[in-house]
């Protein structure tokens, strides 16, 4: 029998961004696209839990504790943990991850750690895509970076649960991509049709969809161009994306490369 749906007794309540507990953040560095994986897992095997200092001044507060981007990603197939906040911060290197459910299973266990993923180089505007899968209980994180390299991360529950899950190597559960789109367009805002198919628009205006390949690590997509037919639909469904985070106050409107079309 499956298990009932969590109870929500509340359409809003207040979120605290403070850590729930003291000690409870993980600090994982994640490697550089193309490096060697020998070197990758001698210098990438472990994470660390930390805690962020006090600022001393202005700048470092709004570089540590303000969020360039953020959003709630609510999941549709599994129940703990099922909604999650990702920020970005430290000038676009570090993407934040917490659960953030409301309610929860009486037999679910806590799932009180904040992930602090550190990339080699800032985090492009609005390249940041959530999506989960039906069939596994896995959290698909996909990010652009400013050398537009696409990453895509696997987070399992127990990441959220158990700092000892994070210690494994992170080139078992991150990995990165070059797709041959980037070299001649210019990622704008990056959506996940799935958990294994993406969309984002380029400064062009032009709209690229990419497919995650089957065998071998599966990080490997395939390029697509949008049919007319499609169009209709996906701008309907970007546009909704688009919404949902400006409610958020992720992204300003007059900032939204979608207001253009």
């Amino acid at each position: 029998m499956d298990s009932p749906t969590p109870f929500y007794a509340y359409k809003e309540t207040r979120l605290d961004l403070d850590p729930a507990t003291q000690g409870s953040s993980i600090a994982v560095r994640l490697p550089p696209h193309g490096a060697l994986t020998v070197l990758s897992r001698t210098a990438q095997k472990r994470s660390h839990i930390t805690e962020i200092p006090v600022a001393e001044d202005e700048i470092t507060f709004r570089r540590n504790h303000l969020a360039t981007e953020a959003s709630i990603y609510h999941r549709s197939h599994h129940k703990s943990p099922r909604s999650f906040l990702w920020r970005v911060l430290e000038d676009g290197k570090v993407l934040s991850i917490r659960a953030v459910d409301v309610s929860r299973l009486s037999n679910s266990a806590d799932a009180n750690l904040t992930l602090r993923l550190t990339f080699p180089n800032p985090i492009l505007p609005g390249c940041i895509a959530l999506s989960d899968s039906k069939d596994h209980d896995i959290l698909s994180v996909f990010v652009i970076i400013s050398p537009k390299h696409l990453y895509t991360l696997s987070l399992r529950p127990d990441f959220f649960r158990k700092p000892s899950s994070t210690e494994d190597n992170v080139d078992d559960w991150c990995k990165s991509y070059f797709s041959s789109a980037f070299t001649f367009k210019t990622p704008h805002r990056l959506a996940a049709l799935g958990a294994d198919q993406l969309l984002f628009s380029a400064q062009d205006g032009s709209l690229v969809k990419l497919d995650r390949n089957s065998g071998g690590d599966g990080m490997a997509y395939s390029l697509h161009k949008i049919s007319t037919q499609m169009l209709t639909k996906l701008r309907f469904y970007l546009e909704r994306n688009t919404s949902q985070r400006r409610r958020l106050g992720s992204r300003s409107a007059e900032h939204d490369p979608f207001q253009r079309w």
